[in-house]
């Protein structure tokens, strides 16, 4: 019955499991499964990436200097084009950033 949910819901199994040891109920043994957590190579590299990305500043205070700089001396001329195609850009692809 659950597998016939599952495929209606669209959800599927990530992959086989395998207890590392199994419980005796009869005997009067018992063992607990030892639970445990396999993280891919991936997984690894992406948890790397946003680790060393939290590092950088979000905002670059160097670059903000540089460009109050440039506006209070009149010398601030941005490329219009290329800012009206990052607003196009940005329109279509409903990015508010």
């Amino acid at each position: 019955m659950i597998e016939k949910i599952n495929d209606v819901a669209g959800v599927s199994s990530v992959g086989s499991t395998k207890p590392r040891s199994r419980a005796s109920y009869g005997s009067g043994e018992f063992s607990v499964a030892e639970d445990g957590l396999a993280v891919s190579p991936f997984a690894r590299e992406m948890a790397n990436i946003s680790f060393e990305l939290s590092k950088v500043p979000e905002v670059r205070e160097d670059r903000i200097k540089d460009l109050k700089s440039q506006i209070d001396e009149g010398r601030y001329n941005p490329d219009l084009n290329a800012l009206a195609g990052r607003l196009l850009w940005a329109g279509i692809n409903k990015i508010e950033n």
